[in-house]
């Protein structure tokens, strides 16, 4: 006897009768299927505009391309796994299902809301989202930066070219004038760029383009190929005679500026108020903030949550910076007037987040003391060069705590913000420094002594996440993650630093020396749940197996290029023998090696 299987309700066996379940669902909820399919892969688009793919609206829809569809030779085995390779964007793919399915789509703005403007024109596929889009909030892309020395020229003295590489300026001024009508629903804008040229006649279009009622992020990158911060380079664009948005961007909460300047003062840039996010990086010191301009931006941002400051900073030398007890400017003088609360410490009461990278030692110990921090739980620094420590001494020490700055305020201050353990009028507790509420740290260099740091590690007894670049820290930094030996020399009973500490993340560790680590922690019943290490390191088969097993999650991850060009360098530094066969060789590499610091100059590691 032979038992017959029912497959009616079987959802990959269609109903006898060709009845197609899916297309009983109503239209709105159909759509908000196709939204909630395309949301986690929006932002991963490709980066060629392959208009292949967005079909166009006259009712023709195929995802063939018109290359195949030319095409009737049989596709080689690599022509058939590039064709494998090769994926519909969610949106597009629902698109092309059937007629009702397309319908549907092409009247869901949000499935094309997210525009890129990346490589060279014609932007077909840019273009048609835009219209599909509508009146949806948008998130818009513009990639100007070139991937290599072979994208553009350089002049007879040195100087890179931007017009050779886009004549008059007229594809960033072409993309400008494509997105500007819409700006009334632009939510989230970011544009990068390799000429700063090409920055500023964005910027002017922003200064056109009238308020921005819905943005809430603004980033704006200029990946300099210099290592000269002194001045700015194009001083013929350094003023800007316009405001951007007209000053209106009332939901502006995201905001990044690398290598992009703005009019800081109140009137040139009154949009940089409430923010959450702000991050400063790669500014010339003659178009830094004034202290002034730089304070109020923070004062006008109580709920800034995260703060990067990379090779910027307030501009002027530190001892310019306000003090206690400083003199109002008289207005009649022709100076700025100051804000009597100016010399006060600002205070960032939900601050977690800070960046900071590329600091001069005395830039650092003269901002830090002006800055209360009570709610900082994540740090990562990047600092090099200099001996900073005795940036890392005051990190570790009570006079970073947020009471200690009550010296540099009034008595209704915004000091008096400030309340609870470790704060003037709070329940007494032990002085402990600013890193004794860290949970999460990243050092990917800070020179400092080993005591120092002994002290610091002491200091951090709720860290739970560390990333250590041991490349270039050496290896204190790591020796001291081990049991200390107590004063007869024994670890099992000696001090362990860090006794929360359950993520480590590491650049320059071996795998035994990660296994000794994992195991010495696991003795003392403070075991590593996490271990993040650097794909170049060596660790082999039997490593990562062995720490397969003792740790709960361990990965690999990608090292910037940062890192790598900087371990060659080193490389060629140390070889004092001068062993180059080849010196036209030698030369060639160098000039490879400079081209990719200009990427890896303005990546902040973090």
């Amino acid at each position: 006897m032979t038992d017959t299987i029912d497959l009616s309700s079987n959802p990959f066996v269609p109903p006898a009768n060709g009845r197609c379940l899916i297309n009983e669902l109503p239209s709105e909820l159909l759509s908000h299927i196709f939204t909630l399919g395309w949301t986690p892969e929006r932002d991963d688009e490709p980066d060629g505009d392959d208009f292949e793919d967005v079909d166009s609206d006259d009712g023709t829809y195929s995802s063939i391309s018109s290359d195949d569809s030319a095409s009737h030779h049989s596709k080689t085995p690599e022509e058939e796994e590039e064709e494998k390779e090769r994926r519909l964007p969610f949106n597009v793919l629902v698109s092309h299902v059937c007629e009702r399915w397309r319908a549907v789509a092409l009247e869901n703005p949000l499935l094309w809301s997210h525009i890129r403007f990346v490589g060279n024109p014609p932007y077909e596929r840019a273009t048609t989202y835009l219209a599909r889009a509508k009146e949806a909030p948008l998130t818009i892309t513009i990639d100007r930066t070139v991937e290599d020395e072979d994208d553009f020229s350089m002049s007879e003295d040195g100087e890179f070219n931007p017009e050779d590489n886009d004549p008059d300026l007229s594809i960033i001024g072409g993309i400008m004038d494509v997105i500007t009508p819409h700006v009334a629903h632009w939510q989230a804008l970011q544009i990068m760029v390799s000429f700063y040229p090409h920055m500023h006649r964005a910027l002017q279009a922003l200064g056109a383009a009238g308020p921005a009622p819905l943005l809430e992020v603004l980033q704006l990158y200029h990946y300099e190929d210099t290592d000269e911060h002194l001045t700015f380079k194009n001083p013929e664009l350094r003023e800007q005679p316009f405001v951007l948005f007209n000053g209106v961007a009332p939901r502006l909460a995201q905001v990044a500026l690398w290598g992009v300047h703005v009019p800081w003062s109140k009137d040139g840039a009154p949009y940089l108020t409430g923010l959450t996010d702000l991050e400063l990086a790669y500014h010339a010191r003659d178009v830094r903030p004034g202290f002034y301009d730089f304070a109020r931006i923070l004062r006008a941002s109580p709920d800034l949550r995260s703060l990067t400051l990379c090779l910027s900073c307030p501009a002027g030398a530190p001892t310019e910076w306000p003090h206690a007890g400083m003199p109002e400017v008289p207005p009649e003088e022709g100076a700025m007037q100051v804000d009597l609360d100016a010399a006060a410490p600002l205070v960032l009461p939900k601050l977690t987040d800070l960046v900071l990278a590329y600091l001069e030692p005395k830039v650092l110990l003269s901002l830090l003391p002006r800055l209360a921090l009570p709610a900082l739980t994540s740090l990562a620094l990047d600092l090099e060069e200099d001996d900073y420590t005795d940036v890392l001494a005051y990190l570790a020490s009570p006079r970073s705590l947020p009471h200690q700055f009550s010296s540099f305020s009034s008595s209704s201050g915004p000091a008096s913000l400030l309340s609870g353990p470790g704060v003037a009028g709070g329940p007494p507790r032990e002085a402990r420094s600013l890193l004794s509420n860290l949970t999460s740290l990243k050092i990917a260099s800070l020179p400092a002594n080993e005591a120092v740091v002994r002290d610091a590690y002491k200091q951090l007894d709720k860290l739970v996440a560390l990333n250590l670049n041991v490349a270039y820290l050496g290896d204190t930094w790591l020796d001291l993650l081990f049991p200390q030996p107590d004063a007869s020399g024994r670890t099992d009973a000696g001090e362990l630093l860090l006794p929360r500490l359950e993520s480590l993340t590491t650049t320059g560790v071996d795998g035994l020396r990660m296994r000794e680590l994992v195991e010495a922690r696991t003795a003392r019943g403070k075991p590593l749940r996490t271990v993040l290490m650097n794909q170049d390191d060596d660790v082999t088969m039997e490593d990562e197996e062995w720490l397969g097993k003792h740790v709960e999650r361990f990965e690999f991850f990608e090292g910037s290029d940062e890192e790598e060009v900087e371990m060659l360098e080193e490389i060629f530094e140390d070889d004092e023998d001068g062993d180059w066969e080849d010196e036209d060789e030698d030369e060639d590499f160098d000039e490879d090696d400079n081209g990719d610091d200009f990427e890896d100059e303005i990546v902040v590691t973090f």
